[in-house]
């Protein structure tokens, strides 16, 4: 019987992050005076506002906003009406330093409220971290992975007849990972035509990481139509293709929150585990005979980014990246009075064991691995993304020094538009030299 997949967005269910609207009947904005969306710090922003309904402005009426630092607290709350032309004017003081100022807007309408939001940026490109990097930075993952390394990498794939097609054939793989009885559990995807493999009968290969989420996993990936070996991973240690019940009853128990368990020490935090299962299933796909092992790249995005960031900086076999909107860059941002990376950790300086959950999200923060890449790589975010809030996003881009590109959607939110998407495996497939 064919499985249905059950998408549990782990955002919403256990960090309340906050959906975005991609529509609303009626949409109140802060329209900037510079295209771009970008100040110099201290220069005044020059802001239309307006409401849209049924794609035309609507006059002469109340629209209430506010601004301040993006994620915190707003500095100043007001109201203007539209005039007959549908829209007012306000300025926004420019921020002292590097930023984002976040304008929100509000609108009721026949007893219905509609909000928006638009993001400022004041010189993005000189953000920078508020996390710092730890001494002994390298030699402790470098400690992890050899200790990693010694477990056998027992492995076991089976063939889905019902999810393969004529051109792709899809396998469900279980890796022993980290430690003896843990295993990485995933999607293999392998395309058949002969057109994609070089004169070795090999073909570049992506190893796919998830957003925050505990689901289960399908195939074909769609990347394969490309001409990728695509392995697919989820990060829980748990096989991913079981009843959605199952899935279910994981996020609202053992794995509520697991972005945070175990935070108290670099040596028990959830990620540990993770990242060394991402080494893992790059050490599945180097062994696979059919995988050109000079043509290997990481691709995710939000807790996906997050992993493609860490796992390019870890292993050397990886030679590109196509990144968006990473999570877990520069979490300390709020302890030191700005925004910080999603799970938004240390809000409160006043929780328990502080300091020390502080020094461990130093070992795995995405900023932190970012300062050691060295391979190409695609990026992609929106600057009214309110889940990995470009402040924190910027705080990695900015430190990273070998080639990139960044490709920002000025209006999105926690998502891309199927352009950028496209883009970026565009550009995945030119640095590879494959054709189309």
């Amino acid at each position: 019987m064919k499985r249905f997949i059950l998408v549990i967005s782990f955002l919403a269910l256990t960090f309340t992050m906050g959906a975005q609207q991609a529509r609303q009947y009626v949409t109140p904005y802060a329209e900037p005076d510079h295209q771009d969306w970008v100040y110099k710090c201290g220069e005044t922003a020059q802001v239309k506002i307006y409401a849209i309904c049924e794609n035309r402005m609507m006059p002469n009426v109340e629209i209430k906003y506010s601004y301040g630092p993006e994620k915190l607290k707003a500095n100043f709350e007001g109201s203007v009406i539209t005039g007959k032309d549908g829209y007012a004017t306000i300025k926004v003081p420019g921020r002292r330093e590097p930023g984002f100022t976040t304008i929100r807007t509000s609108i009721d309408v026949n007893g219905k409220n509609y909000t928006g939001m638009t993001n400022l940026g004041y010189e993005p490109y000189n953000i920078k971290p508020t996390t710092s990097l730890p001494d002994d930075f390298t030699e402790f993952w470098e400690g992890a992975k050899a200790k990693a390394a010694e477990v056998p990498m027992v492995t076991k794939i089976r063939r889905d007849d019902n999810q393969s097609t004529p051109t792709v054939d899809v396998y469900y793989v279980k890796i022993q990972s980290y430690r003896r009885g843990n295993y990485v559990y995933g999607v293999l995807s392998v395309p058949t035509e002969a057109k994609y493999r070089n004169a070795d009968g090999k073909m570049p290969a992506v190893l796919r990481l998830p957003g925050a989420t505990v689901r289960a996993f399908n195939g074909p990936n769609d990347l394969a139509s490309r001409g990728f070996i695509v392995l697919e991973i989820g990060v829980h240690g748990i096989p991913v293709d079981q009843d959605p019940e199952i899935y279910g009853a994981l996020v609202g128990g053992s794995l509520s929150g697991y972005a945070t368990m175990g935070l108290d020490s670099r040596d028990t935090f959830y990620y540990k585990r993770v990242y060394m299962g991402c080494i893992r299933a790059i050490d599945y796909l180097c062994s696979r005979e059919d995988v050109d092992t000079d043509r290997i790249a990481v691709y995710g995005g939000s807790q996906g980014g997050m992993l493609s960031i860490v796992t390019a900086s870890l292993d050397k076999r990886v030679k590109a990246m196509v990144c968006q909107f990473p999570a877990f860059c520069d979490v300390t941002g709020y302890y030191y009075g700005r925004s910080g990376g999603w799970p938004h950790l240390f809000i409160d300086k006043k929780e328990p064991n502080i300091e020390a959950r502080i020094n461990t999200s130093k070992y795995y923060d995405v900023v932190n691995f970012a300062r050691f890449l060295t391979i190409p790589g695609y990026y992609a975010w929106g600057f009214n993304d309110i889940v990995c809030c470009p402040s924190s996003t910027f705080s990695a881009y900015n430190v990273i020094t070998s080639p990139k590109r960044l490709e920002i959607s000025r209006d999105s939110g926690h998502w891309l538009y199927p352009w950028f998407v496209e883009e970026g495996i565009k550009w995945l497939k030119n640095e590879f030299k494959m054709e189309e």
